[in-house]
């Protein structure tokens, strides 16, 4: 008799600042579906709880029927590689207190922890991807998530997210070849993600420089508002030039930190990656794509979130043009694995 494959589906919230994103996720033996998304703008933070509804009643979501996987991201949030000997894994819990006490800018007793211990293959020496964020913020975004009606499975961190989503889109090398290492640049409204790594080795950054700070560079230089400079920014028209010039500086300095992660994933014996690939708002903007290629030197490409993970009967025209969109949401969804 045939063995039926067991079924599990998992839903990935990205909770933005100015936009809330789902995906959700099957599971059946070891293959992979997205089943499901969705998308809302935030417009009133105080209704955010509201906006999740919509999220989840918009995407037909069950919830009492998947596992719900959320991330977090900001100052609070610590995500770092930490290289220590075979020995001081006999007491990982103290060790990875005292690692996460080097960082974090607040009171170790105010953190929740956690960490994954890579396999090293015998090695004297092992890597331990260590993660800390503030338990008050953990607290703040539950009863968010309460007032909604959604209790998730798993608390994840975004840069991770990142990573997760590359790993399981490039599958049959959908990107480039298994082991090539890459360059992920997620351009959100506040912050820009950045992860660089080749699956074993991974640097991970969060830059505070985003779609809104280029959209007040905007503002400066038409002389409008923020609504106005939005609607230039997105639609440039004639102003193309004027956009350009306004949004350089920003775009810049983001390129530049892309670099100084390449440079820290070199000194861990990573090798520089050629491919940097591009997701998030920002990337809809003309001529951003080949101008961060040549800023970074490296072949710049726009991050088709789901890859190699074939969508069934949602790939409608929407997703096909918005699924550099939903790379974070895809990564926390793609706890399916697990």
């Amino acid at each position: 008799m045939a063995k039926r494959k067991k079924k599990s589906t998992t839903l990935g919230l990205d909770l933005g600042t100015y936009a809330v994103k789902a995906v959700e996720v099957a599971r059946s033996g070891e293959e992979l579906t997205v089943t499901g998304y969705s998308y809302e703008p935030v417009t009133d933070v105080t209704q955010y709880d509201e906006v999740i509804k919509n999220v989840i009643a918009a995407g037909g979501f069950k919830l009492g029927k998947v596992k719900v996987v959320v991330g977090f991201s900001g100052r609070s949030t610590l995500v770092q590689t930490v290289t220590m000997n075979q020995d001081r894994l006999a007491d990982l819990d103290v060790a990875m207190i005292e690692e996460a006490e080097k960082y974090i800018p607040y009171d170790i007793s105010e953190a929740q922890i956690d960490y994954h211990v890579f396999d090293q293959g015998g090695s004297p020496q092992v890597k331990v991807l260590l993660v800390a964020v503030r338990q008050q913020d953990i607290e703040d975004k539950l009863e968010i998530l309460f007032r909604a009606g959604v209790t998730p499975s798993v608390i994840d961190v975004e840069l991770v997210a990142l990573a997760n989503a590359y790993e399981t889109a490039n599958v049959g090398a959908f990107f480039q070849g298994e082991g090539g290492s890459v360059a992920l640049v997620d351009f959100g409204s506040t912050k820009t993600l950045i992860t660089v790594t080749d699956g074993e080795r991974n640097v991970f950054r969060e830059f505070p420089l985003g779609g809104t700070a280029l959209t007040e560079m905007v503002a400066q230089r038409i002389g409008g508002n923020m609504t106005e400079a939005e609607t230039v920014k997105c639609a440039p028209g004639d102003q193309m030039d004027v956009v350009k010039d306004a949004v350089y500086p920003g775009i810049e300095d983001i390129a530049g930190e892309v670099r100084s992660c390449v440079d820290s994933f070199k000194i861990t014996g990573g090798r520089a990656p050629d491919l940097v690939l591009l997701s998030g708002g920002l990337v809809a903007f003309p001529g951003v794509t080949p101008l961060f290629g040549r800023l970074t030197r490296m072949d710049a490409r726009i991050f088709d979130s789901f890859g190699s993970v074939p969508a069934g009967d949602m790939e409608d025209e929407f997703l096909r043009k918005h699924a550099h969109e939903f790379p974070v949401a895809f990564g926390l969804a793609c706890h399916a694995r697990d």
